[in-house]
């Protein structure tokens, strides 16, 4: 057996092997170098339905209200402990993206439905109320 052939067969049987814990170097208050266990979750595989949103599909979706009045669009999410959706991020207000401001509210305020091969998302506000609405101080990348 060469040793490129070594190297590979062992590198498949560590990657087949579960992980169970990994370690991370950083340093303490003092600068010393520290190691300590990381947490790692197991991965599980769901089958999604045909009604589930997808993020890239649903941000830019115009928002409208009750009246059917369109009062903005669906900026981005916002993220909170890498698993849960904390607040919907709102562009409203402006003019052809001039003007335009951001406002955060809870996911449960949003319904999503599907407009065809797109989305539709109604929020219970008026374009005064968003427009009154704390803002979130928030800057897309460019």
């Amino acid at each position: 057996m060469t040793l490129k052939t070594a190297f590979a067969t062992a590198a498949l049987v560590l990657a087949s092997l579960p992980a169970l814990a990994q370690t991370a170097t950083q340093q303490d208050a003092t600068g010393a170098m520290t190691t300590q266990q990381v947490k790692t979750a197991t991965v599980q595989f769901i089958t999604l339905q045909p009604t589930a949103a997808v993020t890239s599909r649903i941000l830019g979706t115009k928002v409208t209200n009750a009246q059917n009045e369109s009062i903005g669009d669906i900026a981005d999410l916002v993220i909170v402990d890498g698993k849960t959706v904390q607040a919907v991020i709102l562009g409203v207000g402006g003019f052809l993206g001039i003007g335009e401001r951001y406002v955060a509210v809870n996911p449960d305020s949003v319904v999503l439905t599907r407009d065809g091969d797109s989305w539709k998302a109604t929020v219970n506000a008026t374009k005064d109320e968003l427009n009154k609405a704390p803002a979130f101080d928030y800057k897309k990348k460019s």
